[in-house]
């Protein structure tokens, strides 16, 4: 058990990824594509932002809760 590598829930294949840090690893769902849209339009962008900032940005998210949760594990 403790050898089997656990992909993260957020590597679910529905959509191609761009770029980023798994750019290279094909399909991944988008979780927080239509919420980072309307914060991103609140904050003043387009009202339609492009997909790769959308993207990206999801990419950032995803990789900040990552760290975060790995963090409370560690201290908890």
């Amino acid at each position: 058990m403790a050898d089997e590598e656990e992909d993260p829930p957020f590597e679910e294949d529905t959509e191609e990824a761009g770029g980023g840090p798994d750019g290279g690893q094909g399909k991944r769902k988008r979780l927080f594509s239509k919420e980072l849209r309307c914060m991103m339009y609140g904050f003043g962008d387009d009202q339609n932002p492009y997909t790769e900032s959308v993207d990206i940005l999801e990419d950032l998210v995803i990789e900040f809760i990552t760290e975060m949760v790995g963090s409370i594990k560690e201290s908890a």
